[in-house]
């Protein structure tokens, strides 16, 4: 099973998870800033999981396809590691 990692846990994020659930991935939801309570709710609903208030690089790493929220820079030092490993960054556009 391929794993999708969702950087950013807003709307967008979520729902990309959820898209992602369905399609058979195993998804991991990660935010630097606190999760609001509804989204939440429907990523424990969901069983995704998901942590905030940080990246931990081990579990983002692995993963085989990040989806970043826009407001990301693709310049930090994260995404550079990802690019570097050769794991596709993409929007929740070219995911959907």
């Amino acid at each position: 099973m391929a794993r999708l990692v969702i950087l950013g846990a807003g709307e967008s994020g979520v729902g990309t998870a959820l898209l992602g659930k369905q399609k058979g991935f195993e998804v991991f939801v990660s935010d630097k800033g606190s999760i609001q309570k509804k989204y939440k709710n429907v990523l424990e609903h969901f069983e995704i999981d998901w942590e905030e208030e940080r990246h931990t690089e081990a579990a983002i790493l692995n993963a085989d396809l990040v989806m970043k929220s826009p407001g990301i820079p693709d310049k930090i030092p994260l995404i550079k590691k990802l690019v570097e490993k050769g794991v596709p960054v993409i929007s929740e556009i070219e995911f959907a």
